[in-house]
């Protein structure tokens, strides 16, 4: 009996053992191209956000307050968020120069700070790239403290027909848990976007250099940035989902609904961010330590 029960036990292993290795095998061989796909994204979202504070609703940039003139050009602005959530920087310089304008240099950077062989072939201008990128970042970090100090929060500036914790999800109500409000879920995301920078720049300036956990410190950092990006994705879907479901321009100009589909499309842009952040950095690692955590 104990033989038997031996075998079986043993088959099993074995079993497992084959289904883990077809499972890293197979990772590996989807790895390359789904990090490829990943870092697309990541370059299309910096560079939609690039289009946006330079020429789009980017509220620091002299051509989107010039376009505002226009009636045809307020009137679909207006549409979909409250005309001074992208308008109210202009009387506050310091936010334009600390927070919105660095942030159009800090997508400059990203593709070229994540790209493999970009870093490879010119490991120098990566290394000064990178000094820059995370100067940026710690200047995005203070510019968020001046929004707050301001009282710019969307919440408290942008919808003075409801108070500031109204209205603020469709799913969710922050008000039925203690202490919780939305502005301190910003200043989470604030400080992660600040703790990954830290964690990202501390792997190689100090010894022992690990490039493995400044890679995968530097995505993470990247994705809290993108996750304002994916916001105005997902802002776009809930105006795409609203018109479908009940008519063009359901949404349009109702502050009860503009609020909620802010607020909410940031929590999802935060979510989709994280989550694909996390999967390419698991796919990245070395096919011993995946199957370690397998």
């Amino acid at each position: 009996m104990e033989r038997v029960r031996a075998k079986s036990v043993g088959a099993r292993n074995a079993k497992t053992m084959t289904a883990m290795t077809a499972r890293a095998s197979a990772l590996r061989r989807a790895a390359p191209s789904a990090l490829g796909a990943a870092y697309a994204c990541a370059v299309a979202l910096c560079g939609m956000m690039i289009v946006w504070i330079a020429r789009a609703p980017g509220s620091c940039a002299p051509a989107y307050l010039s376009a505002m003139k226009d009636a045809s050009f307020r009137e679909a602005s207006d549409r979909a968020v409250p005309r001074t959530l992208l308008t109210k920087y202009r009387r506050n310089f310091a936010v334009c120069a600390t927070h919105v304008l660095p942030a159009s240099v800090w997508c400059a950077i990203a593709p070229f700070q994540i790209h493999p062989t970009a870093r490879k072939r010119f490991p120098k201008a990566h290394r000064i790239a990178g000094r820059v990128f995370f100067a940026l970042s710690a200047a995005m970090t203070y510019g968020y403290g001046v929004i707050h100090a301001r009282d710019l929060h969307f919440h408290a500036n942008d919808f003075p027909s409801l108070k500031r914790e109204e209205n603020m999800s469709f799913w969710f109500d922050y008000g039925k848990i203690p202490g919780l409000s939305f502005v301190r879920i910003e200043h989470l995301g604030a400080a992660w976007f600040a703790f990954t920078a830290c964690a990202a720049y501390a792997a190689v300036a100090f010894p022992p250099r690990n490039f493995a956990a400044h890679r995968a410190w530097t995505w993470r950092h990247i994705a809290a940035g993108l996750s304002v990006a994916l916001q105005r994705v997902f802002i776009a879907l809930h105006h795409v989902y609203f018109n479908a479901a009940y008519g063009f321009g359901h949404a349009h100009g109702v502050p009860e609904l503009q609020k909620p589909i802010f607020a909410d499309s940031l929590i999802f842009g935060v979510v989709v961010a994280v989550v694909a952040c996390e999967s390419c950095v698991a796919l990245a690692r070395p096919p011993r330590d995946r199957a370690k955590t397998s």
